[in-house]
């Protein structure tokens, strides 16, 4: 059953209509007031736009300028401070009227029936005294050669800063005339370069196993990709067949390669980390990448392979010690976030090595809990690339091929 309306409480057999009658004439009135403002508005803003246009207002407009700017920056903390001052007396104006009001209606709010002044009435109240704002706005903003309100807008913006803020984001500070000129009006300078990153664009790059079959490594060269990850090793008993093609025609091709294994935490770490070590062929020769954990959730049936968080560290504690120990590396963490703040708990244990990260569909990945950042970002499944008939995931190095190359050699 719906819950009755105001209107419904009422009695129907004793209408209250002394309020309605008060109700009309108040409306009446505010519908007047704030038709004869907004006509206002609409006669002047024509005829001061056509002023402002003119040449001898341009010039006059060109002089005023900076005069403008300094009072808006003095106006605007001194209207602040007034408002601040004169609030409270205008809400204890308002609380002394409505009482008054409801002294007279014979406390008809309280009463839970409708107010003598109705929200729709209080509101073209305001809006007239908006308007009224409004002519002013519109004669000093084309004075001030201010042609809307974002521009407006971005001056009171600029006067609320304090002094030496700078006005733009990553705009330096403007300092004060050293030969005694005015520093608070600056003179216009181009915008400042948007910085390069340190490491140039990032590097390009493809992750493929034995599913991709055979690859023309020169035509993958020649689109534009950089380096590889090549699955060379799953759980403790799957070798990728084609891991020696894949991997070495990578290298040869002039690509930056490395190896990577499909981890199954169920089953013993050492084994695994001995099985990718005997497979990947590691070699310091300046084109291979450290190994790389692959961490996903359990493929037969999601999650973390009936193993708590305490227990993926342990596993992953283990099998990389055993990588680090026979290459001098940090193997590189491939996960998702989900799967990083289910199974590993969030954990930063690990946050010294390089993290891979997988996140399709978004223009910028989140980084789980625990990372600084991410250093390769797989960011799709079904990318095309020259030389490999089937979908190919894609991926990107955010530091840039020289450092791509720096981690490749260290």
């Amino acid at each position: 059953m719906r819950p009755e309306s105001p209107d419904q409480s009422r009695n129907p057999e004793t209408p209250d209509t002394s309020n309605e009658t008060q109700d009309r004439g108040l409306r009446s009135t505010a519908l007047k007031a704030d038709h004869a403002v907004r006509s206002a508005v609409d006669q002047v803003r024509p005829v001061v736009h056509r002023i402002g246009e003119s040449p001898a207002a341009q010039r006059v407009r060109q002089w005023l300028a900076p005069l403008l700017l300094r009072i808006q920056q003095w106006i605007a903390p001194l209207a602040r401070r007034l408002w601040e001052r004169v609030a409270p007396q205008v809400e204890a104006a308002q609380d002394k009227v409505q009482g008054r009001l409801n002294s007279a209606f014979g406390n008809d709010l309280t009463a839970g029936k409708q107010s003598p002044v109705p929200a729709r009435v209080r509101s073209m109240q305001l809006g007239a005294a908006a308007a009224a704002l409004g002519i002013v706005a519109v004669v000093v903003g084309s004075a001030g050669g201010v042609s809307g309100g974002q521009d407006v807008e971005e001056a009171a913006q600029t006067a609320a800063l304090p002094a030496g803020a700078p006005q733009n984001p990553g705009q330096a500070p403007v300092p004060a005339d050293p030969h005694g000129g005015d520093g608070d009006v600056p003179p216009e300078a181009p915008p400042a370069p948007e910085p390069e990153a340190p490491w140039g664009p990032p590097a390009e790059g493809i992750d493929v196993s034995n599913h991709n079959g055979s690859i023309d490594w020169r035509k993958v060269a020649a689109d534009g990709k950089q380096f590889t990850f090549v699955l060379a090793t799953d759980g403790t008993s799957f070798t990728n067949p084609r891991y020696s093609e894949q991997y070495h025609g990578a290298k040869e091709a002039g690509l930056i390669a490395g190896a990577y294994h499909f981890a199954r935490p169920d089953k013993s770490a050492e084994a695994q980390a001995d099985r990718l070590l005997a497979t990947a062929d590691y070699q310091p020769d300046g084109r291979s990448l450290p190994p790389v954990l692959d961490l996903e959730v359990d493929p037969k049936g999601g999650g973390c392979y009936g193993l708590s968080v305490q227990e993926m560290h342990q596993w992953t504690d283990t099998f990389n010690r055993k990588i680090k120990d026979a290459t001098g590396k940090d193997p590189i963490i491939y996960a998702n976030p989900s799967f990083w703040n289910q199974c590993m708990g969030g954990t930063a244990d690990y946050g010294d090595h390089p993290l891979w990260l997988a996140s399709y569909g978004v223009s910028n990945p989140k980084v789980p809990a625990g990372f600084d950042n991410w250093d390769f970002w797989q960011y799709t499944d079904s990318g095309k690339v020259a030389g490999i008939s089937k979908p190919t995931d894609l991926n990107q190095f955010q530091g840039g091929i020289e450092r791509l190359k720096q981690l490749a050699s260290n």
